[in-house]
């Protein structure tokens, strides 16, 4: 058995003389940089100290780590059976102080919000404030999710609570919806019916659509309105994203629909969106596991509800 490859040191001495961070950090480095002098000047120290710390942990580890006699450094078999070990130690190290900073900074806890297609919705910024705002404590992120997941991370653990568009697959999901918008069709500016101010949807069924690619069957039928369809869907090009729909759409290969706050949200160049009255609404929702007990997402869902009163109303005054 090659002796390089076992502690010469009882259990009992190396907890004694444990190493620090640095040592890993230096050892680290020369693994890299596989130079003691470029790995000092990477860590920004000289290189006796560098080359002391490395002898210092092979002293406690009772390893010989590094082969110096080759040009370039090479590791040995230990030291390289090590390498995995030490980056995985600095690394929770590393989380370790995040924490530390959260919790002096009085982050408690965290939530991750997802996105799906939401992002433009007027009351998306209105909620995340209100929440950032009323609990500090908690540390709020956010992450945006393309059509490929209509649930916004909440059925891969990516998210807690998420702001969708449903309806979706979605087994073991809650779901409050908040508000409710008409739905536009995107056309290009000199597509003859760019110039009306509402249309059916029998008089863009026969355009070419796009197909979104890769995503729950639920949400695709309801955005390419399946149910309402007397022929066969055309398509005329496929995506994930709504920037895949727009373009198509700006380069005139196939129509979609979007949600009334993505028709308003900026003037899209060379596109026209034009209401589709005859077509249903498109719900906003906040969505969560329905396992989840965890106080900052309550919180969330209590604000949500808060906010989504009003709004209700407003949109029903407009209509």
């Amino acid at each position: 058995m090659d002796p390089q490859a076992q502690p010469v040191q009882p259990a009992s001495s190396l907890l004694a003389s444990s190493f620090e961070l640095r040592h890993l950090r230096y050892f680290l480095a020369v693994t890299e940089e596989l130079n003691f002098t470029r790995a000092a000047r990477k860590l920004n120290v000289v290189q006796q100290t560098l080359s002391e710390g490395i002898a210092q942990l092979e002293d406690m580890l009772g390893l010989r780590l590094f082969e110096r006699a080759t040009r370039p450094v090479q590791l040995t078999e230990a030291g390289t059976l090590w390498v995995p070990y030490a980056r995985d130690a600095l690394a929770a190290a590393e989380r370790a102080q995040a924490a530390a900073r959260l919790l002096r900074s009085g982050h408690t806890s965290r939530l991750r919000v997802g996105l799906a297609a939401t992002a433009a919705f007027p009351l998306t910024p209105v909620l995340l404030d209100s929440f950032r705002s009323r609990h500090p404590q908690v540390a709020l992120s956010t992450r945006h999710f393309d059509f490929g997941d209509p649930a916004g991370g909440l059925l891969t653990g990516q998210a807690d609570v998420a702001i969708v568009r449903p309806p979706f697959t979605g087994d073991g999901l809650e779901l409050l919806v908040i508000a409710s918008e008409p739905r536009y069709v995107a056309l290009p500016d000199q597509h003859p019916l760019a110039s009306r101010a509402a249309v059916r949807f029998a008089d863009i069924e026969h355009e070419p659509w796009i197909e979104i690619s890769e995503s729950d069957p639920v949400w695709c039928d309801f955005w390419r309105l399946a149910a309402l369809r007397s022929r066969p869907l055309q398509v005329g090009a496929s995506g994930q994203s709504l920037e895949d729909l727009l373009e198509a759409a700006r380069t005139r290969q196939a129509v979609g629909v979007v949600a009334e706050s993505v028709a308003r949200a900026q003037p899209w160049p060379k596109l026209t969106f034009v209401r589709v009255t005859d077509i249903p609404p498109s719900d906003v929702a906040v969505a969560w596991r329905a396992e989840e007990t965890s106080p900052p997402v309550s919180a969330f869902i209590a604000i949500a509800r808060e906010l989504a009163a009003p709004a209700a109303k407003t949109a029903a005054a407009s209509r």
